[in-house]
């Protein structure tokens, strides 16, 4: 069975595969917190930290200019994000060169398109003008995606005539961009009442007009019937429900899942029954009579509907026609399951749940660390491929207390290294890197820098496994599991010797890999760590992507 998760922004689990919902919601946040992170004002840097960086990207510069293309564009576009902060016109002329390259990756269209989509994140906040020149030599999915994006910023800015112009000529080359038309609905005046009904009539008959075989994920057209539909012509809401009961009920697709938020957990066996539980409060409002012969056949989503009366909107209050207000925060994690088995069965229900709990020992263990510390090792080691409650859980408790309470914060870390034996090479590669940078907080390098000898150690053997000559990965190396454990590492020993960290850069084997680390040592070097990372794993039975919190 395939996993697809979708997560809010506070969540920082990896997610098994990256969906474009996923991929738009990432270049958004752009728009809604200003410039990419690289762009932000330069941290004031040792002069001989500086040198040392300079030094190193000019010979990066030099290595990745003579890599494949594949290679050859994620080098640049990362050299373009690390001069953005205080080269602005020699980052824009990275990405210009990082883009030209992408154009001639080929056979591989999901890290075209990857690469593209950074490459324009990177590039939109410092040249509106040169992504737009792009759009059309871009993938056709990048190009919404950056297209959408530009929308945002037209309604950051109140500028609803061009926004509006974007939504349609986006909807033109394919579907109608559902999360950006919700975005310049929850703002426009009320005014513009008119303005707003034309939107939506046409994102009905976008929908309409496509066939849908994916589950709904991220800002969707199911999200934006549940906010406006109360507003809309009865006729339309009530036309907008039908089609999306109708397709799902027609789909072959075997789908189930879980959503989640702190008001409690949803699961469902379908799509069918996901769109059901989110339309029926305004199918209610709209025609009772259906509602509740459509209850009478669905014993499952009429129970679940008793616990949240208002669906998608009990577990995510701020789904409303109104953006949230200042300091209110929802979200929903919401995870798919592909192929049989209904989602009780598979795991993600009790997986959701396992999470709460641990969070719930996190936020509350600030009144009693030890008793919390308890708690914690009461968990499993782990559930499913990517979740480790244990693990997770006292890494929360360190990170809460390791301020006020350092001596059951060096506990937490200390149960979190015994914890994750039995976890696989990533996960340890991971947790170790978490205890290096926690320990180096409190002062304690003498223990930082002993984890971190252990993780290189680690990261030698996902290394191998990545180049194993019998089923060697075939994921862009920059994305290799190797890549990001190394990446951890290196972030942390730069800030206990840099030239610590320079050194063992020689001793990494593979030379793209090399020239990766050396990028990855240069930002650190110059306070501009990674973000946000994609791991992938393509080998002969794994086919894995992640999109996770670079923590």
């Amino acid at each position: 069975m395939k996993i697809l998760s979708f997560l809010p922004a506070a969540v920082l689990l990896a997610t098994s595969l990256l969906l474009p919902a996923q991929q738009q919601q990432q270049m958004d946040q752009q728009v809604k917190s200003g410039p990419a992170p690289e762009a932000k004002t330069a941290p004031k840097i040792a002069k001989e930290d500086r040198l040392l960086a300079m030094q190193t990207l000019e010979i990066a510069e030099s290595t990745s200019r003579g890599f494949e293309p594949p290679m050859r564009t994620w080098g640049l576009l990362q050299l373009g994000q690390t001069f953005s902060a205080d080269k602005p016109a020699k980052a824009t002329e990275l990405l210009r060169d990082a883009f030209t390259a992408s154009l001639s990756v080929a056979d591989d269209p999901e890290t075209k398109e990857s690469l593209q989509d950074e490459i324009f994140r990177a590039l939109l906040p410092l040249s509106q003008a040169d992504v737009e020149e792009r759009l059309a030599q871009a993938e056709p999915k990048v190009r919404k995606r950056a297209s959408e994006t530009i929308v945002r910023r037209y309604v950051e800015k109140k500028q609803f005539g061009p926004a509006m112009d974007l939504v349609t000529q986006v909807a033109g080359w394919d579907e109608f961009p559902y999360g950006a038309g919700t975005a310049l609905l929850l703002v426009m005046p009320a005014e513009m009442q008119a303005e707003k009904m034309s939107i939506l009539t046409q994102a009905v008959g976008s929908y309409k007009a496509h066939e849908h075989t994916e589950p709904p994920m991220g800002d969707n057209f199911t999200q934006m019937i549940v906010r406006f539909g109360p507003h809309m012509p009865s006729k339309v809401a009530l036309e907008a429900i039908d089609e999306l009961l109708s397709q799902a009920k027609k789909s072959d697709q075997k789908a189930n899942g879980v959503l989640s938020s702190a008001a409690g957990t949803f699961s469902f066996n379908s799509v069918y029954e996901y769109q059901l539980f989110a339309v029926m409060p305004l199918l209610r409002v709209l025609d009772e009579g259906r509602a509740e012969a459509l209850l009478k056949e669905n014993q499952t989503i009429k129970a679940s509907l008793d616990k949240f009366p208002a669906g998608l909107q009990s577990l995510d209050p701020t789904m409303t026609d109104a953006p949230p207000k200042e300091g209110e925060r929802g979200g929903i994690m919401q995870t798919w399951g592909m192929g049989d088995g209904p989602s009780g069965d598979n795991g993600m229900y009790q997986m959701h749940e396992m999470q709460r709990k641990a969070d719930e020992i996190i936020n509350d263990s600030h009144k009693n660390p030890v008793q919390a510390i308890a708690g914690a090792q009461a968990l499993p080691v782990k559930m499913g491929r990517m979740f480790p409650p244990r693990a997770h859980a006292l890494e929360g408790i360190a990170r809460e207390n390791f301020k006020d309470n350092p001596g059951p914060a060096k506990q937490a870390i200390d149960e979190m290294r015994k914890a994750i034996a039995d976890l696989d090479l990533s996960q340890q590669a991971r947790f170790l890197s978490i205890a290096a940078d926690l320990y180096f907080k409190m002062g304690d390098k003498e223990s930082a820098g002993k984890v971190i000898g252990e993780g290189f150690k680690v990261a030698d053997k996902i290394l191998d496994k990545d180049m194993n000559p019998d089923d060697p990965n075939k994921a862009l190396k920059a994305y290799w599991p190797a890549s990001d454990a190394y990446r951890r590492f290196i972030d942390v020993q730069a800030r206990l010797s840099h030239r610590g960290a320079a050194d063992i850069l020689k001793e990494i084997k593979d030379p793209e890999v090399r020239t990766v680390e050396s990028i990855m040592l240069a930002r650190a070097l110059l306070g501009l760590p990674m973000k946000r990372v994609r791991v992938e794993q393509k080998t002969k039975n794994d086919n894995m992507i992640m999109m996770m919190s670079a923590e």
